[in-house]
């Protein structure tokens, strides 16, 4: 065994476990963005922003996190991600999180079927009611409202 091997061992293997909540909530932002297989720049600009600027990531290793997420996801898709990692997430933060998500879905000013699909997969996973998430997502339409192909 080499020492990459080693060292993601973990990651390379057909599950992912994330480290912390804040590797799972990495993971399943990425899972959101990724599952089109087209990350725009905008989703990966609003990604690094979120990730640079909100104090639950302060003093925490997202490189890495994100290194082992992409490994991951490359592995298992956007689902399974996302499986393994809703556990991970705070019943208090699953509202906020599922809003940075649709946030990041909507950065590219585009929702293709596959991001509206795992929405409410997403949705399902996080056991978020229904009238919350259609409340949150139609709060996040508005904010973006006149933007072509939403």
């Amino acid at each position: 065994m080499g020492l990459f091997d080693k060292k993601y061992s973990a990651v390379t293997a057909s599950t992912f476990t994330p480290q912390n909540e804040q590797e799972a909530w990495i993971a399943i932002m990425h899972a959101c963005i990724a599952v089109d297989e087209d990350i725009a720049d905008e989703e990966l600009d609003e990604l690094a922003e979120t990730l640079a600027y909100k104090d639950f990531f302060e003093g925490h290793n997202v490189r890495e996190y994100y290194k082992a997420v992409l490994l991951a996801h490359a592995k298992i898709g956007s689902k399974q991600l996302i499986d393994n990692s809703v556990e991970y997430i705070s019943p208090e933060s699953k509202n906020t999180l599922f809003a940075l998500t649709i946030e990041l879905l909507l950065a590219d000013e585009v929702l293709a079927d596959k991001e509206k699909e795992l929405i409410g997969y997403l949705t399902s996973a996080l056991d978020i009611e229904e009238e919350i998430a259609d409340s949150i997502v139609d709060k996040k339409l508005k904010q973006h409202k006149g933007n072509e192909g939403v």
